[in-house]
Order: structure tokens, then C-alpha cells, then sequence
């Protein structure tokens, strides 16, 4: 017997990994003004996004911050996120860090050890760490497992969302953190394993499962149409499409 069909075209879409801008290896069709993702956001359906800089892979967040808030800020439709930098070279003071978030209303934070050369632990964020936990600011953070474990287990009431699982399954990494730590959470964009969503929601629930494309590295059509015709409840398609982005904004407060 067939199964019915789940499908769900007309599913409210907030994508919380869109990414934009000047890339040091750029992608066939890059995403470089406001106009342009918003074109592609109703090409796939997608009703928000919070946006991450490309630029910042190879340009300071003392400028990419900006610019990512004045490439948001045509469009009600986009949120601005912002990476992180160490306080003890005088860049980034956690209460200066603070105070431009709310100036600017940005409720989200990334980081990029690799590419701004710091180390993502207590001797080098302890201090804005304490803020971000106190807070409640979720931290988005690429899939580096032993670097995620490390973080977590230092400071375990983060709330971190990581980014670009990987083509193969993840679930002997994601897994274990799922059971350990509360503010674990992971965007869909590369999670691609049949039957991978449906597998975790059925044994974890769908709130730590956040809807993500990864545009413009990654098509928006692919991760739209994946999510929309998941086998999984209604209710817990709408918090993986909007509902658990939407809480984490609103229980943000910097």
C-alpha cells in the first residue's frame, strides 16, 4: 500500500543559515545584494532568513558585522548574524559587543576559529560566553565534532547550533550530544541521509532541528523541497521550518 502523501507546499519558511556576499571562492551564482536573495527566497518559498556574512571567511567581523546589518536592513524579511572575535586584543569587549547588538536588534551570534585564528574556548571567550549563556543568545558553529564536544562540555548551557553536517550521516556524533547537552542544535542544510530527520524526531523531538539552506553555497529549492515533504507530524514540520528559530529570536535577549 502506498504511503499517503506529506507533502506541505504551502509550509511558512525562516531559514536560519542564508549566506551572502563577497566569498574568497565564490560559488557558481553568488548572493550579493539584498535584491538578490530576496529573489531567490521567493523563487523557493522561503518567507525569512537570518543571514550570515561570506565575507567574513576572509575579512574581519569589524567589518563584516556592518556590512551584513546594511544588507539586512531593506528587508523585514532579514536578520542580520554577527561573528564573534576575542576581547583581549581590544576588537570585541563582550559589553561593547553587547551594546551593538542592540542597537542594531542582532539576537544572533557565529564564529570562525579557523579563518580569525583564536582558539573557541574559556581562557580566550570565558567572559562573553557568561554574557551570550546568561543572555540566551544561540551561537551557530561549523561541524568540527571534537571542537563542538570541547565547547560544550566547557561551557554546558550554550546554546549552540552547528552548521554544514556533511554529505554522510552524523548521527554518531549528533547523537551523544543530543542526550548530553540541552542548547545542542543542528540546521538541515547538508543533512541529507534518507530517513535522517525522521530517525532524530522520533527519538529526540523536533526543537533542536532548525530549518537551513546554506545559500548561496547550497541550492534554497534543495532544502525547501526536502523539508517540505519530510514523513514527519505537521506540528513538528512547523517547528523545524519556523517555530524553533522564531522561540530563539524571541527568548534572545542581549
Amino acid at each position: 500500500m502506498a504511503k499517503p502523501n506529506n507533502a506541505s507546499p504551502n509550509l511558512r519558511l525562516f531559514d536560519c543559515y542564508a549566506r551572502a556576499g563577497v566569498s574568497k571562492s565564490p560559488p557558481i551564482d553568488p548572493i550579493l545584494s539584498t535584491e538578490a536573495l530576496l529573489d531567490e527566497m521567493d523563487l523557493c518559498g522561503v518567507d525569512e532568513a537570518l543571514v550570515h556574512s561570506e565575507a567574513a571567511e576572509g575579512s574581519s567581523p569589524l567589518v563584516t558585522n556592518p556590512e551584513i546589518k546594511a544588507f539586512c536592513a531593506p528587508s523585514s524579511r532579514l536578520h542580520p548574524a554577527w561573528h564573534i572575535l576575542p576581547a583581549q586584543t581590544g576588537e570585541m569587549p563582550p559589553e561593547e559587543l553587547r551594546r551593538q547588538m542592540q542597537d542594531a536588534g542582532v539576537k544572533m551570534l557565529a564564529a570562525r576559529p579557523d579563518e580569525h585564528r583564536y582558539l573557541l574556548n574559556g581562557i580566550t571567550f570565558g567572559p562573553l560566553f557568561e554574557m551570550i549563556i546568561e543572555c540566551r543568545i544561540p551561537l551557530f558553529l561549523a561541524s568540527n565534532w571534537q571542537r563542538v564536544t570541547d565547547l560544550l562540555s566547557e561551557f554546558p548551557k550554550l546554546r549552540v547550533i552547528v552548521t554544514d553536517l556533511g554529505w554522510w550521516g552524523s548521527d554518531r556524533y549528533i547523537r551523544p550530544l543530543l542526550e548530553r547537552f540541552e542548547g545542542f542544535q543542528i540546521e538541515t542544510s547538508s543533512f541529507e541521509l534518507d530517513g535522517g530527520i525522521p530517525a532524530l524526531v522520533e527519538k529526540y523531538g523536533a526543537t533542536r532541528i532548525l530549518f537551513g539552506s546554506a545559500c548561496h553555497r547550497r541550492a534554497m529549492g534543495g532544502a525547501s523541497l526536502l523539508l517540505r515533504n519530510l514523513d514527519i507530524s505537521a506540528k513538528d514540520k512547523e517547528l523545524i521550518a519556523h517555530g524553533n528559530l522564531e522561540r530563539l529570536l524571541e527568548e534572545s535577549k542581549p
